[in-house]
């Protein structure tokens, strides 16, 4: 019976890891906007803004620099941070600290914030 349950075990840790999901609420934002938070190691802050077709998506961050630490965002088309690659649209600009795209459809667009080790940070977007 041992033999059995062990490879079961196994095969549903392995499967739930494959699945998980992006459990984190995102934090409404409504332009123009002005977060601040403080994120690190392996969490992650999420946010959502709609953009309508056509319009232009900004974002900016900075964070309170501390031991060579670091913030950076991604701007992503997926609501699960896990699967949150980066949008197909737009392009960063001093040294990842910016980003800038048209919007090429009316739909929500995510933000995701990430730390190394530890950063707070301010994160200001716009749509116009």
């Amino acid at each position: 019976m041992r033999i059995i349950v062990v490879p079961a075990i196994l095969w549903l840790a392995v499967s739930c890891a494959w699945t998980q999901e992006d459990t984190i609420p995102k934090k409404r934002l409504r332009t123009p906007a002005v977060a601040t938070g403080f994120v690190g190691g392996e969490s992650h802050d999420s946010y959502v803004i709609r953009a309508e077709k056509g319009r232009t998506l900004s974002v900016g961050i900075s964070w309170q620099r501390v031991g060579g630490n670091q913030a950076q965002f991604t701007v992503s088309e997926s609501p699960n941070f896990f699967d949150g690659a980066p949008a197909t649209f737009g392009s960063e600009s001093d040294r990842g600290r910016h980003w800038s795209g048209k919007v090429p459809k009316t739909g929500d667009l995510y933000i995701y914030v990430v730390a190394h080790p530890t950063a707070r940070y301010t994160l200001r977007v716009t749509v116009h």
